[in-house]
Parts: structure tokens; C-alpha cells; sequence
């Protein structure tokens, strides 16, 4: 599964890196409320004429996170963190981005894998953005890799599908959680020519002429991390684990073509770690079955 039009791609990372506004059509697909703000925080007030896709309502169903803030239900939960999400939005001058919500429940979305690739599917063909940005494939979050997932496996289903971006949020390494970077292990690829990794452009750096981006570090300045550390005050509710992850920079790049069916990385994942009942092995069963569902396997 792999991200196509290298050419549009690279003509917003570009834009980006230069830190202009994107006229083009962007549509982010992010697992919860709070993960575009850890991943391109600073550029959301960039994009023009964008769509943020939310995959999960953000409320686990065991309601341990909503009882640990005090909130009697569910429903009472998300809601509260839809409204940190529009705070968010507008400290970052992001407030014309607009949103919808798929509200599969939090830590769940790998079991909606086939129906949620479909739904991705109607709204890229009804949108047609020229761009996706979503998660990569690094088992930081099963909600993340299945945002990832659906993402692309919808694009596989188009004619004309758009390119494919990626923001780095958080993954497991050296037994340790690694914010801000992508991983560095490419076991999760599949075979082919292509390194997305080859052709970097960091903030102040210049292209040689007929030179695409495929990999933008995004260092930011002090008014961007200002902005960014307004947007993550927003998130009362996560703000024990925004705090924890890098805010000074967003790394964003063209997404290789991954093997779902692989792990993302050797060893333990991160969200192995975290007592959810929830394997690597019960992630890619569930994903080598959508594969089929949807007669992309």
C-alpha cells in the first residue's frame, strides 16, 4: 500500500518546510483528538482547505480515563474532549479546519478495520484531497496503525488516489518511549526501489532544481512551539502524556508501502506494554483479515 502523486506531495511538503500556506486540499486521518496537534501542531493554521478525520471518539470502554477526570459516562468524555479539540484548534488558528468524527470507540478501531477503510474510501472520493496525512505504521497505538491502515487500504481502493503522508508520534525502542521520530527499522516495508527516507529536506535547507521532497523536519521556531504548547494545554484530560512527548519539532515524509501483516518493528510494542489486552499478533490477524474483506490481500 503505498502513497501515489509523489508529485502533489512534494509540492505541499515543500510549502511547509517553506512555511507557507497550502491552498491544496489536505485531509488528515487521525486516530484521536490530540494526535494532529502532536504530530503538525504548528502547520494546522497553514492548511487552507482542510479536513480532520478523527477515527475513535477518544473514550476507552472500560472508562477508566473518563472516571480518573471525574466524568460520570462516556458520552460525558468524549464530548470533553471534543471541546478540548476546538480550544485546541482555535489557540492554533486552526479554527476553519473542519472535522468529523467516526466515534468507533478508543483502543477498538482494529476490530472495525474493513467497514473503516470503506467509510475512509467515500469520503476521500467525495472530498478529493490531494493529500492524506495520518499515522505510520510503528505500534506506538493499535487506534494509530488501524488509522493507518484504513488510510491506506482506502487509497488502494481509488482510481486516482491522492499521496500519502505521515506524522511522527510515538513508538517503542531500546525498551523506551521514543516521541517525534519515525522508526528507524524497516522490516514493516514492502520490498521495493523506493526509500521515502533518501531525499530529506530540513527547515532552512534548499532544493536542487528537479529535486522532490519526500521528508520534511520541521524544527520549530519559538512562536510555533509557543503556539504548539497553547494548542497541548488545550487537552486537560492527556496532557500527563502530551507533556511527555517532543514539542519542537514534526516530522512529516511520503509513506512507504508497508506490509500490514508484518510487525513495525522487532521486539516489544509499545502498546504491548500498556495492559490493554491487545497483541501485535491480534493486530495483524485482524488486518490480514481486512485484507481479504476488502480483496487486497
Amino acid at each position: 500500500m503505498s502513497g501515489l502523486g509523489i508529485g502533489p506531495g512534494a509540492a505541499i511538503l515543500e510549502k511547509l518546510a517553506a512555511r507557507r500556506s497550502v491552498a491544496e486540499r489536505v485531509m488528515i486521518v487521525a486516530a484521536h483528538p490530540d494526535d494532529e496537534t502532536i504530530g503538525l501542531g504548528a502547520q494546522l493554521c497553514r492548511l487552507k482547505d482542510a479536513l480532520l478525520v478523527h477515527v475513535t471518539d477518544g473514550a476507552p470502554h472500560d472508562g477508566r480515563d473518563a472516571a480518573a477526570y471525574g466524568f460520570a459516562t462516556l458520552a460525558d468524555y468524549a464530548a470533553a474532549r471534543r471541546a478540548e479539540l476546538a480550544a485546541a484548534l482555535t489557540v492554533g488558528g486552526a479554527q476553519k479546519v473542519r472535522r468529523i468524527c467516526l466515534s468507533i470507540v478508543d483502543q477498538e478501531a482494529m476490530h472495525h478495520l474493513t467497514a473503516l477503510a470503506h467509510r475512509l474510501h467515500e469520503i476521500f472520493e467525495h472530498d478529493k484531497p490531494q493529500a492524506v496525512i495520518t499515522h505510520a505504521y510503528e505500534g506506538g497505538h493499535p487506534d494509530h496503525d488501524a488509522a493507518a491502515f484504513a488510510a491506506h487500504a482506502a487509497c488502494r481502493l481509488m482510481e486516482e488516489p491522492p499521496a500519502i503522508f505521515e506524522m511522527a508520534l510515538y513508538h517503542r525502542r531500546d525498551s523506551r518511549l521514543v516521541s517525534g521520530e519515525f522508526l528507524r527499522f524497516a522490516s514493516r516495508r514492502k520490498p521495493g526501489p523506493t526509500d521515502p527516507m533518501a531525499k530529506r529536506l530540513t527547515s532552512g535547507s534548499r532544493l536542487s532544481p528537479g529535486h522532490e521532497i519526500t521528508y520534511v523536519a520541521l524544527e520549530l521556531d519559538a512562536e510555533e512551539i509557543r503556539r504548539k504548547r497553547q494548542m497541548i494545554d488545550c487537552f486537560a484530560t492527556q496532557r500527563w502524556l502530551l507533556t511527555q512527548l517532543k514539542a519542537d519539532v514534526e516530522r512529516l515524509r511520503i509513506a512507504p508501502d508497508y506490509d500490514f501483516c508484518s510487525p513495525p518493528h522487532p521486539g516489544e510494542l509499545h502498546y504491548e506494554t500498556l495492559d490493554w489486552g491487545i497483541t501485535g499478533a491480534d493486530w495483524r490477524r485482524a488486518a490480514a483479515a481486512a485484507l481479504g474483506d476488502l480483496g487486497l490481500d
